[in-house]
């Protein structure tokens, strides 16, 4: 079952899109109370449908919801620079894919996010999205997701993305690690709010990661860049949302770890988990707070294809 497509949506510029999602970010640590609300990671690629206004949006389907708490495994700080070293070398080996495979990047996707307001943050269910984004010029992109103002998952909402930026603005970094954190750190400066610079800077990366086909040589310098990020740890044991185990990269900043997911054997990127780290008004530590999963990335030729599974 399908919606009709959707009006067009405009995409949000890179910079603004990233200061609202590190201004939700934030917001987890703050003890105030407030009403209940959903926290939604923005898309890396400017993507914000007509069902998100600014990263919040409410969840009137959300009555089976409950509260996820894990254990929370101690970080290895020791081993993290290593990890990640291994890690850079790896893509480096890994093939990327041809200029001429096609005119879209294509990312599916799995995940859930908590609701957060008085009592313990709750996680919703975990809903599948696609997405095409134009690859090497601003476009027209396409996101598929279920609706959140129904509690049925089969209805899906096909918006119409307007001057989305391409997967090649979006990898367009440094390949020098010292200038690609270099960068990060200058557009912290820049905004002059939200998280702390190396908080900004793993997000940043984070972001990247997540929703565009990043080229071998900037995925080395990501994980390069990572590892000069004080406080960066290796946690072992983390399960993606598709329940697929791996070794995690993670950052901890206001009571919160994010990290990022990787096949422990492959070094492959699996998905993203953010969890509390101690007692909070949002819930005890070890309350997850996000967790997603890539299944698929892509290239197709035309909007809307879909690639053999």
């Amino acid at each position: 079952m399908s919606e009709p497509t959707a009006p067009h949506v405009p995409a949000l510029p890179a910079m603004r899109r990233q200061a609202l999602r590190h201004h939700l970010m934030t917001e987890i640590g703050r003890p105030a109370r407030r009403s209940r609300r959903m926290l939604v990671l923005a898309p890396a690629a400017g993507v914000l449908t007509v069902v998100v206004a600014a990263g919040v949006v409410t969840q009137p389907w959300a009555p089976d919801s409950a509260p996820l708490v894990v254990a929370v495994a101690p970080g290895e700080q020791a081993g993290a620079t290593l990890l990640l070293n291994r890690m850079a070398d790896a893509a480096v080996a890994r093939p990327g894919p041809s200029s001429g495979e096609g005119e879209y990047v294509y990312i599916r996707s799995r995940g859930a996010f908590a609701e957060l307001g008085d009592g313990p943050a709750r996680l919703q269910r975990v809903r599948d999205r696609e997405l095409w984004i134009p690859r090497f010029e601003p476009g027209e992109g396409l996101l598929v997701e279920p609706r959140f103002d129904v509690p049925v998952a089969e209805v899906m909402r096909q918006s119409r993305l307007d001057d989305v930026t391409p997967n090649a603005a979006l990898v367009d970094l440094p390949t020098d690690p010292d200038a690609l954190l270099a960068k990060l750190y200058q557009e912290r400066e820049q905004r002059g709010r939200g998280n702390s610079r190396d908080g900004a800077a793993f997000t940043a990366i984070g972001d990247v990661l997540r929703e565009s086909l990043v080229p071998p040589a900037t995925s080395a310098a990501l994980y390069r860049a990572a590892a000069k990020i004080p406080g960066v740890e290796v946690v072992r044991g983390v399960t993606d949302a598709a329940g697929r185990r791996g070794i995690a990269v993670g950052h901890t900043e206001l009571d919160k770890r994010d990290e990022w997911i990787f096949d422990e054997r492959t070094y492959a990127y699996l998905g993203e988990r953010s969890y509390l780290v101690a007692d909070t008004p949002d819930g005890p530590a070890g309350t997850v707070l996000g967790t997603t999963a890539v299944l698929q990335r892509a290239v197709v030729s035309t909007l809307g294809e879909r690639p053999q599974r």
